[in-house]
């Protein structure tokens, strides 16, 4: 169906790092060619030659963990991101315990990206709260105050929907990530039910009155 695997094979097992689709349109896969120097892999069907970045590091995590854990074989981690040029990897294993030997950075720089984010509904609203599926190989989870919903892995996206908006859906809601032992929150939010003021409500009650009012003594 035209879709490639880019997998680690070693003496036990094998890990499928990626997995890409190269034409928009299911087609045969006619060649595969890499070039090691540049890192690009050059893919043709009878109609079509593509040309695919294999050293793509920065769709694999702002963290030293998941770089890691990716296995990239061109991709490592250099205290800052995920690069083609890091030297932080463990392609056989994965073990992103070697990521405690740097600087606690990436840490820092994980939990200020995943500062809670307060959102204000309406009554009766839906909404969608939507977390990134970085890993294949990881399993993703919402936290909320109904319980806990797990996300389907075959997806790109992790989404939970709010279906109507009451007082019983308030609360924090974060998607956590868990692969190898590593569990990291990609996304926390807290929804609030706005309320309308009574002021507001009372208003046009009062401007009616007054109208009427006004009419009765031009009659």
């Amino acid at each position: 169906d035209g879709r490639i695997h880019e997998a680690v094979q070693t003496e036990t097992h094998s890990f499928i790092i990626a997995e890409y689709h190269p034409f928009s349109n299911e087609s045969h896969i006619t060649s595969i060619s890499l070039d090691t120097s540049s890192k690009k892999l050059y893919v043709s069907s009878r109609s079509e030659l593509v040309q695919l970045n294999v050293a793509n590091c920065s769709q694999y995590g702002s963290t030293c963990e998941d770089c890691v854990l990716s296995r990239k074989p061109y991709c490592g981690w250099d205290g800052r991101s995920c690069t083609s040029g890091g030297a932080i990897q463990d392609v056989v294993r994965g073990n992103y315990t070697i990521c405690s030997e740097i600087e606690a950075h990436a840490f820092r720089l994980s939990i200020f990206r995943n500062q809670e984010n307060t959102v204000i509904l309406p009554p009766q609203f839906k909404y969608f709260l939507s977390c990134p599926m970085l890993s294949h190989h990881a399993q993703y989870t919402w936290h909320h105050p109904g319980g806990v919903t797990t996300c389907n892995p075959l997806e790109d996206q992790c989404l939970f929907l709010i279906d109507n908006m009451s007082e019983a859906q308030q609360g924090k809601y974060t998607c956590e990530s868990k692969e190898s032992g590593y569990s990291r929150v990609l996304v926390e939010h807290k929804l609030m039910l706005s309320r309308t003021s009574e002021a507001g409500t009372l208003g046009p009650t009062v401007w009616v009155c007054v109208l009427v009012l006004v009419v009765k003594s031009f009659c």
